[in-house]
């Protein structure tokens, strides 16, 4: 990816930074209601993240979240959102993990130094925690935006050659995919959230270039990233204001890309003239030497016939 253009990671960020795109992740494509408020979302605080990093070192995870938001619903609920534009195929894995460093953390500020423990009983203890405590839930999901399609594990299980008597004892651990780019069911009543969809599922498929769907410039440029098109996200910069139809933005990229083709050919043969006129003119060059060569030679001879003549 070119350095002129954003990583993935840091637009993803960017765009998942409102709250109404974040809810409409978890609300459309779990939950198929409006169960998160996005009102009452809102950031991890400190303490919690310290503690996630500290507990991660030993594992070498060196980056836990990728986004992270805390809310309420009954009591809490913590809800991620992992940014992939690879194929992970040990992300049941991974999730897992990160899930059980998120209930760990949050266990340790419950057991934590500052916390008074001298009514605690010799099993809070040996727990670090108190009898009663209660952790928040946590449901991560994928948010997948490659151009293949996602052909990793769906879950534990899938990475497991396992027996069917032996299955039921072995707990699976469920991943939840959006595969932006492919899933023709997935639908977001989010505008921004429901044009990058659109829009990079069109690219995708090869469809873009006849489709008279309107998106905003926000939305070509994010699109730009993560296809990786340097061409598309320089075009989405370059235009201010509105909507534009897919076609014409697809239009528009091609004549950009187009007209810099030409203009390097332009170049490529003014320098191939500029050569062949520099080779001209040292070869005119030569041909003067030569033929004043040619005529210092026969001044030569002529001197020496005259001096035989003698």
């Amino acid at each position: 990816m070119s350095s002129n253009i954003p990583s993935t990671d840091i637009a993803l960020k960017d765009f998942f930074s409102d709250n109404n795109v974040y809810a409409s992740v978890f609300n459309d494509f779990l939950f198929k209601e409006e169960l998160i408020n996005p009102d009452e979302l809102e950031p991890i605080d400190t303490a919690y993240q310290e503690n996630v990093i500290a507990r991660a070192k030993p594992e070498k995870i060196y980056r836990y979240r990728d986004c992270l938001r805390r809310t309420k619903y009954g009591h809490l609920l913590i809800v991620g959102i992992e940014n992939q534009d690879k194929i992970h195929y040990a992300m049941p894995v991974r999730k897992m993990l990160y899930d059980a460093l998120s209930y760990s953390s949050e266990l340790g500020i419950y057991g934590g130094k500052d916390v008074d423990k001298t009514e605690w009983t010799v099993d809070e203890r040996l727990s670090s925690v108190p009898k009663d405590v209660k952790i928040t839930p946590v449901i991560t999901v994928v948010f997948y935006t490659g151009e293949n399609t996602w052909s990793g594990p769906k879950s534990l299980h899938d990475m497991m050659d396992i027996d069917d008597k032996i299955k039921p004892f072995v707990p699976d651990y469920p991943l939840y995919v959006i595969d932006l780019g492919h899933d023709d069911k997935l639908s977001f009543s989010n505008e921004d959230l429901e044009e990058i969809r659109a829009f990079l599922s069109s690219i995708y498929n090869g469809t873009a270039d006849v489709s008279k769907y309107e998106v905003k410039n926000s939305t070509v440029a994010l699109a730009g990233i993560l296809a990786n098109d340097q061409k598309l996200y320089t075009l989405a910069n370059e235009t201010k204001g509105g909507k534009r139809q897919m076609c014409e933005v697809l239009r528009l990229r091609d004549e950009k890309i187009i007209n810099e083709i030409s203009k390097q050919k332009d170049e490529e043969a003014k320098k191939l003239l500029a050569e062949k006129d520099s080779l001209i003119s040292q070869l005119t060059e030569k041909d003067t030497q030569l033929s004043e060569k040619d005529a210092e030679i026969e001044s030569l001879k002529e001197q020496l016939r005259l001096a035989k003549a003698q």
